[in-house]
């Protein structure tokens, strides 16, 4: 969003005490994921004692940095995080100043601090959903008015743009999708045949020749590689986006959006093709067996859609800016990659490693799909929790970033 306005105090009073909660729960939650339950319960004492400074400290950065004035410019975003980020540091030092760190866990206050942000902007984002349905219900009503082009740009008319031209955003996609396998003689087949490949060699390689003996090791390590594809095809077309679009971008009207969006999708359609097919040999080759957690599997999905998303507007404004993004990003992917347990299992890493490692970017997702398909259960919790707050929070930052700039593009290209 360019730009957040408060209409009534009553508003700003809501807000506040919306934040104030998952300031709470954040806390709380931070020492949940650190420690198991015996340890949790050891701590939780202190943890209380220090919770009043940490939250009042957060709130009060809040305040200072005006994320509930009326009406705020296109800063909001720095505001938010600066104000999380000093809040949490000042109020880890006020707790050292008056009880010392005994009993107290150092890194819980890095990882309130990112539950924080991550939840003040996920409830903005349901907030934001919520305006949106309104406009698009106004819009039925007016289904004849012409369309204001000179509104302030905002994540909500971002999305009303995608709904308007929906027919070009479908076309787009099919359009990539006929372009990667023009010419070929199996088509969309070579589609269906790459996972059928995938479980053979991946089975031949890490049973016969790597002898990994854990049991669903290679169904686990290829339900992370599918899932990691999707995520990395669509960062690295996204890249792309915007500035290998000039002539289209300077030449015809539409929402930007829809560009970055269209990548996402296209790289979605192959990785749904690809778990159609996969799923069911996968499930018959090593013997898993299907719960009702799977029923699950949509809301994950959702969530992980609206990270990519997220991270692809995101990536598309960078690039329009610095062309060397395309190179970091290599290197970074590698970190990435890495840092998620794909060709390791979450469930075998010692406790002390297990939180660092959940907090990569795309390891909840993985995680979920692994639990949900190898284990045969709901996923933790914790993995609910960090998948939502980064999908949520991540697709509203780079929404934001890149409705900020939208108006731009035509030069930066």
């Amino acid at each position: 969003m360019s730009e957040l306005r408060v209409e009534r105090p009553a508003s700003r009073f809501v807000a506040l005490t919306i934040d104030a909660m998952f300031a709470f729960a954040c806390y709380l939650v931070a020492y949940r994921l650190r420690f198991t339950s015996p340890e949790f319960e050891l701590f939780l004492p202190s943890a209380l004692r220090a919770l009043p400074f940490v939250v009042g400290a957060q709130i009060v950065a809040l305040l200072a940095c005006r994320a509930y004035a009326y009406r705020q410019g296109r800063r909001w975003f720095p505001r938010l995080l600066a104000a999380v980020c000093s809040g949490t540091a000042a109020g880890a030092l006020l707790t050292w100043a008056m009880y010392g760190f005994d009993g107290i866990s150092r890194i819980s206050f890095a990882v309130d601090a990112l539950l924080l942000v991550l939840a003040t902007f996920g409830w903005r984002a349901g907030s934001g959903i919520a305006r949106l349905a309104r406009l698009v219900r106004e819009e039925r009503a007016t289904a004849h008015a012409l369309e204001d082009r000179t509104a302030a740009p905002s994540v909500s008319a971002g999305l009303l743009g995608i709904i308007r031209y929906r027919e070009l955003l479908r076309n787009l996609v099919i359009r990539d999708l006929k372009l990667k396998y023009r010419g070929s003689v199996f088509g969309f087949f070579w589609s269906l045949a790459n996972p059928l490949v995938m479980i053979v060699t991946y089975t031949l390689v890490f049973t016969y020749v790597l002898r990994i003996r854990t049991p669903g090791f290679v169904f686990s390590l290829l339900l992370g590689l599918l899932n990691w594809t999707f995520f990395a095809n669509s960062a690295m077309m996204s890249t792309g986006a915007i500035v290998d679009a000039g002539g289209l971008i300077k030449s015809v009207a539409f929402p930007r959006v829809i560009l970055p969006v269209a990548t996402v999708l296209f790289n979605l359609t192959q990785f749904l093709l690809t778990i159609v097919v996969f799923l069911p040999l996968a499930l018959i080759m090593f013997g898993a067996s299907l719960s009702p957690a799977i029923l699950l599997v949509p809301l994950i999905l959702a969530l992980q859609v609206l990270f990519t998303t997220g991270v692809a507007l995101a990536l598309a404004t960078i690039t329009s800016y610095f062309r060397d993004v395309r190179h970091i990003l290599e290197i970074g992917l590698g970190v990435v990659f890495w840092s998620t347990p794909i060709l390791y299992q979450y469930a075998t890493l010692p406790e002390l490693v297990r939180l660092p490692v959940l907090l990569s970017p795309m390891s909840p997702f993985v995680i979920a799909w692994q639990q949900i398909f190898h284990d045969g259960r709901v996923p933790d919790l914790a993995v609910w929790l960090a998948a939502t707050c980064y999908g949520t929070g991540m697709f509203v930052l780079g929404a934001s970033m890149f409705v900020t700039s939208e108006d731009r593009f035509a030069e930066l290209v």
